[in-house]
């Protein structure tokens, strides 16, 4: 795997991110805030981090693993993308990633939260909503507070 795989998975990841949050909600200009790749495996996990390592150093480290800020942004549909994380491999998680989108995040809350396809996640420093469909093999957040804040 090289940096161009990476990159690769990560523009997969959000372009199909902004596709499942264009289809919910009309937040068609949000900029990419984080993106978080789900290994598939020990080895993907490993050859993933091996790359980050050199593209970035670690902003936060976590229990599903690190959160990385990148020396130079990756370009996406989105926009710049600076913060990474790269999570450890869990059989319960089917999808291939999610990416986390800045907006007006009360708004979104008070407009989408009875929504089925939007749950609402508590974190000790943040709270967010989790937007999934069946049919993407990604999901999207929406975060009160952006992860370049709290990192």
């Amino acid at each position: 795997m090289t940096k161009i795989d990476l990159e690769k998975i990560v523009q997969f990841i959000i372009s199909e991110s902004v596709n499942l949050k264009n289809k919910y909600t009309k937040e068609i200009n949000a900029k990419v805030e984080y993106c978080d790749i789900f290994s598939q495996d020990g080895e993907e996990y490993q050859r993933l981090t091996e790359i980050v390592n050199e593209c970035g150093k670690i902003a936060h480290s976590g229990p599903t693993g690190n959160i990385y800020s990148l020396t130079e942004p990756i370009k996406t549909v989105a926009g710049d993308l600076y913060f990474l994380k790269i999570r450890k491999p869990d059989n319960k998680l089917r999808f291939r990633g999610d990416a986390d989108f800045d907006t007006n995040y009360q708004k979104l809350k008070q407009k989408h939260l009875n929504n089925p396809n939007f749950e609402l996640i508590i974190r000790e420093k943040f709270e967010m909503l989790r937007l999934s469909d069946p049919d993407f093999d990604v999901m999207t957040c929406f975060s009160n507070i952006p992860v370049r804040k709290w990192v």
